[in-house]
């Protein structure tokens, strides 16, 4: 079955707003996040016995610093940011080798951030860990779990902004990440959580709204208009989210997955901006005193071009002009330079030739965004825009966007949007909606006219579009439940824009159609064979290789092995084969998830029986002695080496 929603989703051309275009920072800025640290799956790979609440506190997040760094060569802008938090599980929230108790861990960290796009380019943290046996803090109870720093660097900047931002944007980016793993712990090694190599991450804007994940929502009540930005790695496994609030000119929320196994949600509930007037820390980010603003000429421009560039620096409210000031311009990417001064209106305008450089993000909604930073060096007030670059400026382009499309599937209630990455798979009776924009590629508004939808079943229905601002975009939302039956393959969804041609100033209509594909799929079948009647300390196999995905392609198996009380290992097993043997009689739960290419799962229990091995004992004593003498037996080499 599908459906047509009626709701329009209008961006009201809202690429060329300011405030979803890169915000610039001031030292001082200050956010305040709620914070929930999950680290059970931490703990599992560290081969830790202990079970633990979620952690939570508070995080603060401040600019203390501008500085330059020369990255590959060129001289870059960047802001410091300080990042402070203190996290417990409660008193009698956690539990270490059998005793109850506190966990708390105090995290600092350091990153720093390019200005003239956000991309992290370094980020440094340090995770102090404490346990409190019987909630006492002090002599025998107290334990120093762990010290352990994280410094990892991305080469270039990982950019997990593209600006401007749209809904439905999405972009991707090859770069080399290194993580260094350092500190101490008597319960694992720091340095094995090190990784270094070559990644290839993806983003999708997938939601505008106020940020929630259908539970949590976030205490501050200025982001409504929040961004969803989804980030998966290059297998399409999901690396966290972020919802980008322009009101507050960073993050509203902010969860992160990182690999060594801990998941953490920053939940903003203040916003302290520095040199601002009419704030409310929980709802309103006011204005700042004096700003520098940043307009363009044009909205887009072809390669090698000139843009002209206009900064007006202002003091506020009454928009008292900085005069005579001595500024610079920054297109770092291009590693062009400028020393422009203000006129007595505070304005400043320069011819900037956009050159023919492209960042290293390609996108599906331009040819290049480039940054272009305007700042006062000696008060470290910044002015930051995006120069959009596209190999076709023209009037009036309509254009059925591929790339733009967001795909969410809905399967036993619970929805998750899905990943260019590794196609878009469902089951049958999952329910597919996606979200379809009519986009006006041109520099002028495009006339109405109506954009016709052709589902997998071959039904074609016909909506309305209005009037499209340039660059700008509307969407229609049509939703289909795969049918039982449906058999392994793709089903293809197609669209066109204007279907009637009634648009005659529309100037290419070669990009007028589209349409993507959805692979029917069905779930992996796990299949786990045990060589039982083994004794502790013998080693027993744990054979999955006859799981299988019924609709081709490899799988890939996890045990998780119930090796002591309390105690989970975790164990990747690509080939789905490894072994294992327990130092104790009894039946121990293991558990094996077979994941599949398009990430579906299937899930199997298993008890292993595991045999008590008998007490050994050897006898010491004098082979013959006469009649009516004492002997001494010794057994001391005696004993049992289960646990």
């Amino acid at each position: 079955t599908s459906n047509l929603a009626e709701e329009h989703q209008p961006m009201n051309a809202e690429g060329w707003d300011k405030d979803i275009d890169v915000p610039t920072w001031r030292i001082g800025d200050e956010w305040v996040y709620d914070t929930k640290f999950d680290v059970a799956q931490l703990i599992a790979q560290a081969n830790v016995s202990a079970s633990l609440n979620t952690l939570t506190g508070d995080t603060t997040y401040e600019v203390t610093d501008i500085l330059f760094i020369t990255i590959d060569g060129i001289q870059t802008l960047a802001y410091k940011v300080a990042i402070e938090g203190e996290f417990t599980s409660g008193n009698s929230g956690a539990n270490l080798n059998g005793q109850s108790g506190r966990l708390d861990i105090a995290y600092t960290g350091e990153d720093l951030i390019r200005v003239r796009d956000l991309a992290i380019i370094t980020s440094e943290f340090t995770l102090d860990v404490d346990f409190c046996a019987f909630n006492l803090c002090f002599g025998l109870f107290f334990v120093d779990v762990a010290e352990i720093t994280f410094d990892t660097t991305y080469l270039p900047p990982k950019e997990k902004y593209d600006f401007p931002i749209h809904l439905g944007d999405q972009w991707f980016m090859p770069f080399q990440s290194g993580t260094t793993v350092d500190g101490e712990s008597e319960y694992f090694d720091p340095s094995e959580f090190d990784t270094a190599g070559p990644e290839n991450n993806s983003w999708q804007i997938t939601a505008n709204g106020a940020p929630t994940d259908g539970t949590d929502s976030v205490d501050y009540t200025g982001c409504a208009d929040s961004y969803k930005i989804n980030e998966v790695n290059e297998t399409g496994v999901s690396q966290g989210f972020n919802w980008y609030c322009p009101a507050v000119r960073y993050n509203s929320w902010m969860r992160v997955s990182n690999a060594a196994g801990f998941t953490i949600d920053w939940l903003l509930k203040e916003y302290n901006p520095t040199d601002s007037y009419g704030v409310s820390s929980t709802s309103t980010p006011g204005t700042r005193n004096v700003d520098i603003v940043l307009d363009m000429e044009f909205l887009a421009t072809l390669p090698d071009l000139e843009q002209t560039i206009t900064a007006t620096y202002l003091t506020s409210p009454a928009n008292t002009p900085q005069a005579n000031k001595n500024l610079q311009l920054r297109y770092e990417l291009d590693s062009y330079l400028a020393s422009p001064t203000t006129d007595g209106n505070g304005v400043t305008t320069n011819q900037l030739n956009v050159s023919t450089v492209v960042d290293s993000t390609p996108s599906s909604d331009d040819f290049t965004s480039n940054g272009v930073i305007v700042w006062d060096p000696v008060t470290e007030i910044i002015g930051a825009t995006t120069v959009v670059v596209d190999l076709n400026v023209v009037g009036v382009d309509l254009v059925a966007q591929a790339d733009s499309v967001i795909v969410t599937r809905t399967r036993n209630g619970e929805a998750s949007v899905l990943s260019k990455v590794t196609g878009y798979a469902s089951l049958p009776g999952d329910l597919i909606s996606l979200s379809i924009p009519a986009q006006n590629r041109g520099v002028l508004t495009s006339p109405a006219t109506e954009i016709e939808v052709t589902t997998p079943d071959g039904t074609s229905t016909r909506q309305n579009i209005p009037a499209i601002p340039s660059y700008s975009q509307e969407r229609i939302t049509v939703n289909w439940t795969v049918p039982a039956e449906a058999p392994i393959g793709n089903q293809t969804f197609s669209w066109t824009v204007d279907p009637d041609e009634l648009v005659t100033e529309d100037s290419n209509r070669t990009n007028n159609d589209a349409q993507i594909n959805i692979f029917i799929s069905r779930a992996p079948t796990a299949f786990l064979n045990v060589n039982e009647g083994k004794l502790t300390f013998e080693n027993i196999t744990l054979n999955a290789t006859q799981s299988f995905d019924e609709d081709g392609g490899d799988v890939n198996c996890k045990f998780e092995i119930e090796s002591r009380p309390g105690l989970i290992d975790v164990v990747d097993a690509p080939d789905c084969w490894t072994q294992w043997n327990w130092t104790d009689d009894g039946e121990w739960l293991v558990t094996l998830t077979v994941t599949d290419e398009e990430l579906d799962i299937d899930v199997l229990y298993y008890n292993v029986t595991v045999i008590n091995r008998n007490p050994y004992m050897n006898l010491t004593m004098v082979q013959s002695i006469d009649v009516e003498q004492r002997i001494t037996v010794d057994a001391t080499d005696s004993g049992d080496i289960d646990t």
